[in-house]
C-alpha cells in the first residue's frame, strides 16, 4: 500500500557537499511530518552522491542520483512527475527550510479554496562568509497577484524556495526546458490562472556566497527573456495584462543595468539593457539608478572600480557583491 504524503519536497543538488547535509536535515526535522523528500542529484562530481547515500534507508527519502548534469528545469519537471504529494516545495542544496515552513504553509492552504495555487513568504538571506542575516523584500500580495508581480518588481519578487505550490499548478505550467534554470519565472505563469496567499514571516534561509546563480546576471537576462516570451504566448494573457508585461520587462532590464554597472559588467551590456528597457516603457526605464548606471559606465574603468568600491563602503551591502559570467559548476 502506497501512503500518499501531503507535501513533496524536491531538493536539487549539485557539487555543494559542504551544505547538502544541512539542507537535507532542514527537511527531515520539520515540525510537519506528512511529507516525502525527493533528493535529486544533478550529476555532481564532488562527494555529494556519497553523502546522499546515507539517507537511502530513510523511508521519507527518495533518491534520484543522475550521472549527467542536465537543465535544472528538466530535473524539476521530472521530480514533479515523480512526486506523490498534493503540494510541492523546492529547495536548493545551499539553502534550507526553517523548522515550521511546511506546517505554516499547509495550515494556510487548509483555509483556502482550490483557486489558490501558491502560498509564499519572504526569505531570510544569510551571508555565508560572515553569518549575517537579513529579511529580503517580498511583493507581499495575496489574491490575484499578477498585476503586483508585474508592477512592483522593485518591491521584491517571489523566490524559488519559499513557496509551497499545488502540484497541479506545476503540471499545468511546466518549467521551460529550453532554458537551463527557469526558476522563479514559472510563478509568473501560475499567477495567470491561480491565486496566491502571502504568509508574512520568513520560513526559509537563502545562503549568499560567492557562487550563487543569481550573480550570473548576463545569463539570467537571457533566461528572463525566454521566460517573458513564454509568458507572452500564454492564452490567458489578454491585452491589459500584456501591457503590464511590457512594464515588468522594462523594470527588470533597468534592474539588470544597475546591477551590471555596480558589479563591473561591460558598459555596452549595461547600455544595452537600458536601451531595450526604454523601447518597452520609458516611464519604467528612467530612475535615479538608471541615470547613475549611465554615469558609472561613462567613467574610465579604473575610476569606475574605485567609485563602486567607495559605494560598497557607504552602502555596506549585506550580500557578497560579485559578478559571475555563467552557471558553470553551479547546477
Amino acid at each position: 500500500m502506497i501512503i500518499v504524503p501531503t507535501v513533496s519536497v524536491v531538493l536539487n543538488c549539485y557539487n555543494q557537499s559542504q551544505y547538502v547535509d544541512e539542507a537535507v536535515h532542514s527537511v527531515l526535522d520539520q515540525t510537519f511530518g506528512d511529507f516525502e523528500l525527493l533528493i535529486v542529484d544533478n550529476g555532481s562530481t564532488d562527494d555529494t552522491p556519497d553523502l546522499l547515500e546515507a539517507y537511502r534507508s530513510d523511508p521519507r527519502v527518495r533518491l534520484f542520483l543522475h550521472r549527467r548534469n542536465e537543465p535544472v528545469s528538466k530535473r524539476f519537471n521530472q521530480a514533479v512527475a515523480e512526486a506523490n504529494g498534493e503540494f510541492i516545495s523546492f529547495l536548493y542544496s545551499d539553502d534550507r527550510l526553517l523548522p515550521d515552513k511546511l506546517e505554516r504553509q499547509t495550515s494556510r492552504f487548509a483555509q483556502l479554496g482550490p483557486e489558490y495555487g501558491v502560498v509564499y513568504s519572504p526569505p531570510l538571506g544569510e551571508n555565508a562568509l560572515n553569518g549575517k542575516r537579513w529579511q529580503s523584500a517580498s511583493v507581499g500580495t495575496s489574491g490575484d497577484a499578477f498585476a503586483d508581480l508585474m508592477l512592483r518588481y522593485g518591491a521584491g519578487q517571489i523566490d524559488m524556495v519559499s513557496p509551497l505550490t499545488r502540484r497541479e499548478c506545476l503540471l499545468e505550467h511546466r518549467f521551460d526546458e529550453s532554458v537551463f534554470a527557469e526558476g522563479e519565472g514559472v510563478f509568473l505563469r501560475i499567477a495567470l490562472t491561480y491565486r496566491f496567499s502571502y504568509v508574512d514571516e520568513p520560513l526559509v534561509v537563502l545562503r549568499d556566497h560567492l557562487f550563487n546563480a543569481g550573480k550570473a546576471i548576463s545569463r539570467n537576462r537571457e533566461i528572463h527573456a525566454a521566460t517573458v516570451a513564454r509568458l507572452r504566448a500564454h492564452p490567458a494573457l489578454d491585452a491589459q495584462r500584456r501591457a503590464l508585461v511590457d512594464r515588468y520587462q522594462a523594470k527588470v532590464l533597468r534592474s539588470y543595468a544597475w546591477q551590471g554597472a555596480r558589479l563591473g559588467a561591460e558598459p555596452s551590456w549595461v547600455g544595452g539593457c537600458l536601451k531595450d528597457a526604454i523601447k518597452l516603457s520609458v516611464r519604467d526605464s528612467v530612475s535615479l539608478r538608471s541615470v547613475a548606471a549611465l554615469g558609472l559606465i561613462a567613467l574610465p574603468p579604473r575610476l569606475r572600480r574605485a567609485v563602486n568600491r567607495a559605494g560598497n563602503l557607504v552602502t555596506r551591502p549585506v550580500g557578497n557583491p560579485v559578478l559571475m559570467k555563467d552557471y558553470e559548476g553551479l547546477s
